[in-house]
């Protein structure tokens, strides 16, 4: 596999092929803190400005979502445009290339503003409804995990490889000021801040939808991927079970039918009954031709496609309802696929306002699957009806027995489903 090969020393390429300099540049540069923040409104508005800062095409926008999927097996880049995801797929990271800093500044200038809403909050001096403000202050604390972890995976080693005793990235567990460089922290202290912190913020966080914000089911949905690459599996299982019988018993979310599998990525279908949390785009607020579905587009970039390995495994089962989340054409006379999961306006239409689903509970069955086939008894059990859940969905015909149900096989499962999603070749 592609992302096992020498996959420590290519991630590396990020923290030492670049020079110290890269890895020690100054998080805190050029993020504003003259932020007035006294009403309820002006919180609200500032919690909105993160979610505008993640969407930039330097994060959610593109960017995290291609460095982990082009860094597997699963796609692949065409360098039809030169762009940065040619970059991931050969593990070529240089301090002077395209948007080098973009994984390493955005996420810690989010941080950075998400630290002057808690304390403008925690100093008591913001009026407002006190439970209001507990749930956004929830909010800027779960967004800061995310970020934190997005540093930790992108910039530090899977916690798997020694426990976390190798270096990860700088906590910022304040509002740093210009003239702070905080060092580079272990992977294991990074994890007890990213848990810590989520840990605090759930019981914080409304359950109500919001639209493009995320509430205590997607803070739960990333605890338990968090706990997962932790090697924490009783926690990880524990943490998707109890979500997706939750949202089972009340009804907020649940998994889309095999009908419904297809047209929940058309462009219009936004929010759909199993997304816990997706990144908003609109026609004037977007990322652009440097946006996920312009790279993805057979008529945009054409800079995105999946691999023959990733084709012809989907393809093994025609009846697989996935499979028509792929089309063939022909670059530079030879046969390539297409993943239609952001697909514009239309087949022939790329367009820029895309919205990007970064939580949704198919990935939380899995995380259920996958951490319940590590425990093993009762856990497994269990995880193998939710692995179920999502192979019948694509194919009732099929069923994964208990003999079969394997790490394997929910990896392989987690593949199929996933792709395109920025989570593969970054589980740890």
């Amino acid at each position: 596999m592609k992302k096992n090969i020498i996959i420590l020393g290519l991630i590396s390429l990020l923290a030492v092929s670049c020079g110290d300099d890269f890895l020690t540049t100054h998080p805190g540069d050029s993020v504003s803190t003259d932020l007035a923040l006294s009403t309820e409104q002006d919180i609200d508005n500032a919690v909105n400005g993160l979610y505008d800062l993640m969407s930039s095409y330097g994060y959610y926008g593109g960017t995290m979502f291609f460095y982990g999927d082009m860094k597997g097996d699963d796609m692949q880049s065409s360098y039809n445009s030169g762009r940065t995801c040619n970059r991931c797929y050969l593990y070529d990271h240089r301090s002077t290339s395209l948007n080098a800093g973009y994984l390493w500044g955005r996420p810690f200038y989010i941080i950075r503003n998400a630290w002057n809403v808690i304390n403008a909050i925690d100093d008591g001096k913001v009026q407002g409804s006190e439970q209001r403000l507990k749930e956004l202050k929830g909010e800027a604390m779960t967004i800061m995990a995310l970020c934190q972890f997005d540093l930790t995976r992108c910039f530090g080693y899977p916690y798997t490889k020694d426990k976390g005793a190798g270096w990860g990235a700088p906590i910022v567990d304040h509002a740093i000021t210009l003239d702070e460089n905080p060092p580079r922290s272990t992977v294991a202290k990074d994890y007890e801040f990213i848990i810590s912190t989520l840990e605090e913020a759930i019981p914080l966080m409304s359950t109500s939808k919001n639209n493009s914000r995320m509430n205590a089911y997607a803070a739960r949905a990333l605890l338990s991927r968090i706990y997962l690459y932790h090697d924490d599996n009783e926690k990880a299982f524990q943490m998707a079970s109890n979500l997706i019988e939750e949202v089972e018993g009340n009804g907020m979310y649940r998994l889309y039918t095999r009908d419904e599998y297809v047209p929940a990525w058309d462009l219009k279908n936004t929010f759909g009954t199993e997304s816990l949390f997706e990144i908003a785009n609109s026609t004037d607020d977007n990322g652009g031709r440097s946006s996920l579905a312009y790279l993805m587009h057979w008529n945009g970039y054409r800079e995105i496609f999946a691999t023959q390995k990733f084709v012809d495994e989907l393809l093994s089962d025609p009846e697989d309802i996935r499979c028509l989340l792929l089309e063939k054409n022909v670059y530079n006379k030879n046969d390539v696929w297409w993943l239609k999961k952001w697909p514009g306006t239309d087949a022939t239409t790329p367009s820029f306002e895309n919205n990007y689903v970064i939580f949704r509970l198919s990935e939380v069955y899995l995380n259920a699957a996958e951490a319940g086939v590590k425990i093993g008894g009762a856990s497994a059990v269990k995880g193998l009806n939710y692995l179920n859940a999502i192979v019948q969905r694509a194919n009732p015909a099929k069923e994964v027995t208990a003999a079969e149900y394997t790490l394997d096989r929910v990896l392989e499962e987690r593949s199929k489903e996933l792709i395109g999603e920025g989570i593969v070749s970054l589980i740890c």
